[in-house]
């Protein structure tokens, strides 16, 4: 995957987090409409951050590489701290934020299938 991809699964993440806002909006309550909502967030921003922090690896070396690498995991603690937290103190439905989490797998389905429509009757090189 290149980096569009990963922007497109970004945007993918934050539209689709919306909509399950809106619909939840529209036909639960207060608990669903804030776990959806923080689960989106939280998904949506977490991959963000993977995107950010991944390509900056990339383009690291040496000392600055293995130190960023070392952020994604602390940033993957965080993450488990907020949805821990999350659950603990606000008022969710802990099936809405899961749902809101899960936005990043929906996401990725969507840009893999269009990924795969798109490359359909090309060469892997990229050459028709």
């Amino acid at each position: 995957m290149t980096p569009d991809d990963l922007r497109r699964i970004e945007r993918w993440n934050w539209l689709f987090g919306a909509l399950l806002v809106a619909g939840a909006a529209a036909f639960f309550g207060r608990d669903v409409v804030i776990g959806i909502a923080v689960g989106a967030l939280l998904s949506s921003v977490n991959f963000w951050s993977i995107r950010w922090v991944a390509g900056r690896v990339m383009r690291a070396e040496g000392g600055r590489r293995t130190a960023l690498q070392l952020l994604l995991v602390g940033k993957m603690a965080i993450l488990f701290v907020l949805v821990y937290l999350a659950m603990r103190f606000l008022p969710l439905s802990i099936l809405a934020l899961g749902l809101g989490l899960s936005v990043f797998l929906l996401s990725v389905a969507v840009e893999s299938v269009r990924h795969t429509l798109a490359m359909k009757g090309r060469l892997p090189d990229g050459r028709a």
